[in-house]
């Protein structure tokens, strides 16, 4: 199998923690306070269904075309964006017509595709009270928390860092945005 797009780097050692992740330990992510996403087990962060642009207050996306973060009256709402999970639904699917076309692979690929989009179809919602800080230096969107860590700081796709990927006049809306809700 040989991936010839942006996916290349994200979707082999993906799809090994997805098909470990939902074969044999479905319900540690919740039980773990979703520190897989921020780095942070004491985040009071809940894992909820993805949410349009319109029903948000304020949201963007990624140059990349990766990542929507967005605000509500009282959250910060971070997923995948539609065009990110449909380009990878294609992706995985181009690489089923590829292989050889046996039964055995068809139920993988209807598997993996399935699973992946049941894990990633989500989004991370973190209340605006955890937050102590956002503002904008040197290309870089920063979320602080209460005990000075940053959120999101560490995440990346493709080796792109999202919160470096955000346009500046995009990030400084945000800042403006999450600013009134933090007050």
């Amino acid at each position: 199998m040989k991936m010839h797009n942006k996916f290349k780097k994200t979707i082999v050692p993906f799809l090994s923690l997805v098909a470990f992740t939902l074969l044999v330990i479905p319900s540690q992510i919740a039980a773990q306070h979703n520190d897989i996403f921020t780095g942070h087990d004491d985040l009071d962060a809940d894992i909820t269904d993805r949410m349009l642009h319109d029903d948000a207050e304020y949201a963007m996306t990624t140059r990349e075309g990766s990542v929507d973060l967005m605000l509500t009256d009282n959250t910060v709402v971070i997923q995948f964006s539609d065009r990110f999970l449909s380009d990878l639904d294609d992706e995985i699917r181009s690489e089923a017509d590829v292989d050889e076309a046996s039964v055995l692979a068809e139920v993988l690929t209807s598997m993996i595709s399935s699973g992946v989009n049941t894990l990633l179809n989500h989004a991370l919602e973190i209340p605006i009270r955890e937050i102590r800080e956002v503002y904008y230096k040197d290309g870089k969107l920063h979320i602080i928390d209460y005990d000075g860590e940053e959120i999101f700081g560490e995440l990346e796709i493709d080796d792109v860092y999202i919160m470096e990927d955000f346009t500046r006049r995009d990030a400084r809306r945000f800042v403006s945005q999450a600013e009134r809700r933090m007050i």
